[in-house]
This record gives C-alpha cells, structure tokens and sequence, in this order.
C-alpha cells in the first residue's frame, strides 16, 4: 500500500487516528452560535471578547475517563500481562488468564501504575523482564525514557528511569545477551543497553545508517532463541534526523519488517526484509515472534488486520494468515503478544480492549477473551497525545491528530 502523506504532514504520533468533534463555541453568559449547517459565520473575535480571563472553568471537555491500550507484553513465567495505556499515562497489569468471553464489565487490573513520580506520559512499546520481575515501558513524543517497574509497584510508584534519544517506541530484552534494545522513530535506530541501565547510560552499540532500511520503526521483538531482533517500520524516512551535515530531503518507502542479527551494530544490512505491495503491511506499529512456531505476527493499524508471516519470511511475501473482520473485533491494533504456553496470540486495540485469539487463528474469527478496561460499547476518544488541533468552519468541526 502506498503511504499517505496527508496523515504523515499532519503528525508522526504512534496511532493513524484523526478524531473529529462537533464544535459549539460558549461565550462567559452561555451563549453559543448556530449549529453546523446554518447560514451564520462564527465571530471569533465576538466569541472571544466577551471571554473572561483567570481561573475558569471550560465550557465543555473532551475526553476519554478510561484508559486506552496501546503495547502488550507477556510474562507466562509468572502469569501477568501488561498493558500501556497513552491516554491516562498509565501501565497496568492483569492475571495472564484475564479476560471474558462473553462479560460486557471492566475486566479487573493486578494494578495500575500511574502518576507524576512513574515519569509514564507517552506510553508506547512495553516490554517485562522475567527474571528481574520488572514491567518497562517507553515513553515516547514527550518522554524520552525508559521507565522500570517492579512488580509489587502500583500508584505513583516512582521509576527506574533511562533517558533515550527522542522517539522510543519499541523494547525488548534478552536474557542471554542481559542487554535491552530500544527502536527510536526519527533516529531510523535501535539502540541497545545493558540490562539494569538508569540515568544518562550511554548505549552499547545502535544499529543505524543507510544499509539497515530502517524508516521510522516502531514496535521491537528481540527473539532470544533464535538471536535476532524485529522492527516493523512505518516507512517514513529522513535522514537529517539522525546525520546534522545532510541537506537533502527524506522520502516515503512501503512498510516493512527488517530483522537484524541481536550482535549487530552500526551501519549494518537487515537479515531479511518483509516488505512490498503483497505483505499486506500498512502502518505497522507492534510485532512479536513465536519461536516455538516460528511465525511473526505484526499489529497492522492502517488495515484494521492482524498479519502473520512465516519467521524466515523474506521480500514481498503475502502473510500466512490474517485475523481480520467484525467479528475479531479488532479496530485500530497497536500491540501483539504470542503465549506460547497457552497457545495464545494477545491483540491490544488503541481504545477499550484486548482482544485473546487461539494462536492459529484466522479470518474473520472470534476472540476466546475479551479484556476490557471501560464496559462494552464504551466510545472511545482514541486520544493518545493531541498536541495540535485544526477547526473545519465549514462542517463546524475539530480534527484531532495522535
């Protein structure tokens, strides 16, 4: 699929979502103007004049009270999921085996960490160590971090923090290697820590330069069995953010897969390239990989759709299977997890639930649970950071870019 520059120009946010909302302006005496359609002109400067200034409460609010999931992660050794939340600013956690079938109540969380001490404010790729028992979560847009939860952490639990470069979005760890990597979107780079990093730690190596055909990665998978890591890329490319001598432009490229060797670094060539009209990939923004199967599944947010590719899959190869349609529930995914022990393949929707598949899933199938963090049929905002707003005169209506 060809990218669309029109969503790019607007923002570089985690999710392809442009909400829109009815605009009614109110004046300090409750004044408002015509509904969308009539014949009269909004005065702005009217409006506005007659406005009062100081410690005022707004005439209206739009907003979203319950969390909105974005990355997901599974810990099968010690029975959790975790789940990042953009709209509230919060990671929360729930009994691996949560979720019902058939429930429309909000699914109960383990525990939700959230507050100005967790440094949780664009949370976006989530990632659990095991071994160390600790739930991290990159903080992208206006984070920059790397922030570590222990376990029995809830509240405004104050965090084990990394600074990263601008635009974190994926994590992953590997125990053998006791390394962590990070995918940074602007940069075209994954940058690769030791495990336990805090503070202004430099990297170990990064993975960047023209041969990785890394363009603007987000979600990472590092595949600790078969020693390699997995970006899926938007494929919005610039190469003046990473190189301060070029002067050149960037350019738009398909979405792709890129698979690196985990001992990689520098300027190096990707293993394999999933990538072309065939893969089905349109703004791909979260992958995992099933060792055990040897199967790649991709969150594909511009199509609605869940792909899944053979593990040594290489070019512009079509998925082997596509969990897509009414029935799946699956609207906007940002986030995918396999439980290889429960032979399970986790969904997580920018919005209101997470959605638990059997692993070979396939079509237009129905979910075996359903997690929920607001009721059933709850709206949802898809709020995630709306920095910039624009205002349609003509329909009487607010575009909201995340």
């Amino acid at each position: 699929m060809k990218p669309r520059p029109s969503l790019a120009s607007i923002s570089s946010f985690s999710a392809v979502v442009i909400s829109l909302f009815s605009l009614m302006l109110c004046g300090n005496a409750g004044a408002q103007t015509k509904p969308p359609g009539s014949d009269a002109k909004i005065n702005f400067d009217t409006v506005f004049s007659r406005a009062t200034g100081g410690n005022i409460a707004p005439c209206r609010a739009i907003n979203d009270p319950y969390p909105e999931f974005n990355g997901v992660a599974i810990d099968t050794t010690n029975g959790r999921v975790a789940l990042s939340d953009t709209n509230l600013k919060s990671l929360l956690l729930y009994d691996l085996q949560a979720g019902s079938a058939d429930s429309p109540d909000i699914t109960p969380a383990l525990t939700q960490i959230k507050g100005p001490a967790t440094y949780i404010s664009f949370a976006a790729g989530v990632a659990i160590d095991p071994v160390r028992k600790l739930t991290c979560v990159t903080e992208n847009d206006v984070g920059d971090d790397v922030a570590c939860f222990p376990f029995d952490a809830s509240g405004d639990y104050k965090a084990q923090v990394l600074a990263t470069p601008h635009g974190a979005y994926g994590l992953g760890f590997s125990q053998s290697r006791k390394e962590m990597a990070v995918a940074v979107e602007h940069n075209e780079q994954i940058v690769i820590y030791r495990t336990g990093a805090t503070g202004a730690t430099p990297p170990l190596r990064e993975i960047r330069g023209l041969k990785t055909q890394m363009a603007d990665p987000h979600g990472l998978y590092w595949d600790d069995v078969n020693h390699e890591i997995a970006v899926v890329n938007h494929g919005n490319w610039s190469r003046a953010y990473w190189d301060v001598d070029y002067t050149g432009g960037g350019h738009y490229q398909p979405p792709s897969i890129t698979v690196f060797a985990d001992s990689a670094g520098g300027d190096t060539a990707p293993l394999r390239v999933v990538q072309g009209a065939n893969t089905e990939l349109n703004w791909p923004s979260g992958v995992a990989v099933d060792p055990v199967h040897n199967e790649i599944a991709v969150a594909n947010t511009g199509g609605n759709s869940v792909l899944i590719f053979s593990r040594s899959a290489n070019g512009n190869v079509r998925p082997i299977r596509t969990l897509k349609g009414p029935q799946t529930g699956i609207s906007v995914p940002m986030g995918v997890a396999f439980d290889p022990i429960h032979n399970e393949l986790w969904v997580a929707d920018f919005g209101h639930t997470a959605l638990v598949f059997d692993r070979a899933a396939n079509g237009n199938a129905k979910p075996q649970r359903i997690l929920r963090n607001a009721p059933a049929n709850t709206p949802s905002s898809r709020f995630g950071n709306p920095f910039s707003m624009a205002f349609d005169s003509k329909r009487g209506e607010l575009l909201v870019p995340n």
